[in-house]
């Protein structure tokens, strides 16, 4: 190297020490001018105003923003009592939102009996409509500001906790800001204006997983009741909206066990013991009485899109269920393609020889005897989990005269970073394990009486991380591979609130800001 050329690289370099320099310097004055009005409340309070801002721009202001109907959103259309106006199928399914129904069924409709906490959600939605507008036309908008009005409390709470341990007002506004560009894009808020379950899991599992975050202070003992209490009426929320979702209870319910250990009065020990009870018998009872999430269409694909995808040997695997090899013939077969190979409900032909030889159980213990299988599935499982945004779906009205399936851009940052640039592998969610294990496992106490803070978050994060592998799990082995977007939602979710808080923890220590 030159001498000119060494002489460049220290100019450089000296620069580099003068802007961060200076940058400490405004820092430090910054901080300590904001030192008493400084509140991890605060920075949530902001970030919470500012999400809603954002939320009225992408919902309320045109052009209105939704989710078009991929056809599988009719038994919540007809459980609220509601249908369509038009009835061109290119403007319905997949290529347009669209955002005025009908609350009126004609005389071949009729509103289905099944109930659940998302069916009472949407019907809520339509009463509100009709107690002001008093027409005959539901306008899903209404159903987008209910959730917007659940939506900013959930998220001031979820901030709030991953604020609480910062004291500097710099990593405070860096920490709020994450939270806005993660849990305020479109990918999420979209779903607000449409009759999906996505949008009421996104909600009551931020209130799940902040009120569980909660606990990570010395509160009072009120408090620690009603966050409690918070925890467990989300918990039913949650498990109450699909059948897919109700072993969430299960997992809640030993978390809440969990938290006996936080006090020592009995009348607490008493009290985790009962609600942790009270939700698992109410997440039996959700598994045995609402809908199955998944119908022969789902059968056929958890062996062909499943079983035989990951296999070396299609007849030999075929051969431990007691099929014919001559099946192998539908590995990858999918009755989702353009032109399937066989359609999934032809039951005459797939009947004897195929469907009647095996079970969901029987396919659940395969993936048992065959870990290695299963893991592969994950993996598949974390790649579909990265796109929240079904991306054959439209975000907007035909009358706006875009193409079909076209997506808003507006504030799409962090949805576009994770399908586009993110590593989409298990790997990297054993990889955020390890993170949050070494990060708050190190102050880990089974029972944290006067030091809760690492214990409390690890735990959460760890029952949210069998929130993730729960619901993937049902769907591969319930669907195998095709209907992952439907199904892994809360896993995407979960892992964007894992990666949330180990971004905080890693700022927060590595003290750069």
């Amino acid at each position: 190297m030159s001498q000119q050329e060494e002489s460049k690289v220290v100019g450089g370099l000296n620069f580099l020490i003068k802007i961060h320099k200076r940058f400490c310097e405004l820092r430090e004055k910054l901080n300590k001018k904001m030192e008493s009005k400084y509140s991890p409340g605060l920075i949530a309070l902001v970030v919470m105003c500012f999400s809603l801002v954002l939320l009225i721009l992408m919902l309320f202001v045109p052009n209105y923003l939704g989710v078009a109907d991929d056809g599988s959103i009719s038994k919540i259309m007809n459980g609220a009592g509601v249908s369509y106006l038009q009835s061109d199928i290119d403007e319905i399914y997949n290529n347009y939102f669209v955002k005025v129904y009908s609350n009126v069924l004609t005389d071949y409709q009729k509103a289905s009996g099944n109930l659940s906490s998302h069916i009472l959600i949407v019907r809520a939605a339509v009463a509100l409509d009709n107690l002001i507008t008093r027409d005959k036309y539901f306008d899903i908008r209404f159903l987008g500001l209910i959730y917007g009005i659940l939506y900013a409390p959930a998220l001031w709470l979820l901030v709030r906790q991953a604020c609480a341990r910062v004291k500097k007002f710099s990593e405070g506004v860096v920490i709020g800001a994450f939270g806005v560009f993660i849990f305020a894009d479109v990918s999420y808020i979209t779903y607000f204006n449409s009759f999906y379950p996505e949008a009421l899991w996104f909600i009551i599992f931020l209130y799940c997983t902040g009120a569980g975050l909660a606990f990570q202070e010395q509160n009072s003992a009120g408090k620690d009741v009603a966050l409690l209490s918070l925890l467990m009426f989300s918990g039913l929320i949650l498990i109450s909206s699909r059948q897919q979702s109700a072993v969430i209870g299960i997992i809640l319910a030993v978390y809440i066990l969990k938290l006996m250990f936080i006090r020592r009065h009995w009348l607490w020990v008493a009290l985790c013991i009962i609600m942790s009870t009270f939700l698992t018998f109410a997440s039996l009872l959700c598994m045995l009485k609402l809908e199955s999430d998944f119908d022969e269409r789902s059968k056929f694909h958890a062996m062909t899109r499943g079983v035989l995808f990951q296999s070396s040997n299609p007849a030999d695997t075929l051969e431990e269920f007691g099929i014919e090899s001559s099946y192998e013939m539908l590995t990858d077969a999918s009755s989702y393609d353009f032109l399937p190979f066989v359609q999934a409900e032809n039951v005459d032909v797939l009947e004897d020889g195929f469907y009647q030889k095996y079970t969901i159980q029987d396919i659940a213990v395969y993936y048992v005897r065959h870990p290695g299988k299963m893991l592969a599935m994950l993996d598949v499982a974390v790649k579909a989990s990265f796109s929240i945004r079904r991306s054959y779906c439209g975000n907007y009205e035909i009358s706006v005269g875009l193409p079909e399936k076209a997506k808003s851009l507006f504030w799409s940052g962090w949805s576009t970073f994770k399908s586009q640039s993110a590593p989409k592998t298990v790997g990297y969610l054993i990889l955020l394990v390890v993170g949050i294990v070494l990060l708050y496992g190190k102050s880990y106490n089974l029972r944290p009486e006067k030091n809760r803070r690492s214990t409390v978050i690890l735990d959460t994060l760890i029952v949210v991380l069998f929130v993730c592998l729960s619901q993937a799990i049902i769907a591969i082995v319930n669907s195998g591979d095709a209907e992952l977007t439907q199904h892994c939602f809360l896993m995407g979710m979960g892992i964007d609130i894992i990666s949330y808080f180990v971004l905080a923890e890693v700022l927060h220590k590595l003290n750069i800001l």
